[in-house]
């Protein structure tokens, strides 16, 4: 599968790292985009009791047809925001999958050439201070992978934005549309033929 082919396939992705960091709300925005384009969506999130600081993860599954099982054993992509998620879920990825990691917090070492993977590296942490607010580094990793795979269309997570963030987090709109807008850029950069 190449990486724009997704689209027309069962996509399984793991996203994981610390409470707090925007996993769950990662993983809602990509289903709500999906589905807006009519696609079958499963979400199923995890964390820990102490939820902000722990661990969580969540596995989505998109597909043009029914969908089976939420449960992803062996990801057709993982999405990492951080050092203990990356050791966790490093070998849950299939040969030809793709990494979207947030080099800000994870050193991959000689991950990439041990295992038959892309890597898009994102320093999503960095890139987000710079944007004034650490926290939309998900969201930034969510540019990312929507270009580098073509899940869905870029209205269709500023859409998701739009409906996900309301009431006072409504503020903060502006923001994620502008780390979206920064992890699109970052993506097409790194994705230039050398």
């Amino acid at each position: 599968m190449s990486l724009k082919d997704s689209t027309r396939e069962v996509h399984r992705i793991i996203i994981a790292g610390f409470g707090g960091q925007g996993v769950l709300t990662l993983g809602r925005l990509l289903c709500m985009s999906a589905m807006s384009e009519g696609k079958e969506v499963t979400y199923l999130p995890s964390y820990g009791s102490e939820v902000r600081g722990g661990t969580a993860n969540c596995h989505v599954v998109i597909s043009p047809d029914q969908i089976f099982s939420p449960f992803v054993e062996k990801a057709d992509s993982l999405i990492i925001l951080n050092r203990a998620s990356f050791e966790r879920f490093r070998d849950a990825i299939r040969p030809g999958g793709l990494l979207v990691v947030n080099t800000s917090l994870v050193e991959l070492g000689d991950y990439e050439s041990t295992h038959q993977v892309t890597v898009l590296p994102v320093p999503a942490t960095e890139q987000a201070a710079e944007l004034g607010n650490v926290l939309v580094g998900n969201v930034l990793l969510l540019g990312a992978f929507r270009k580098a795979t073509g899940i869905c269309c870029r209205k269709s997570v500023e859409q998701a934005i739009r409906q996900l963030l309301t009431g006072r987090k409504s503020r903060d709109i502006e923001v994620n549309q502008k780390a979206l807008e920064r992890g699109t850029q970052l993506a097409a950069e790194l994705l230039q033929p050398k």
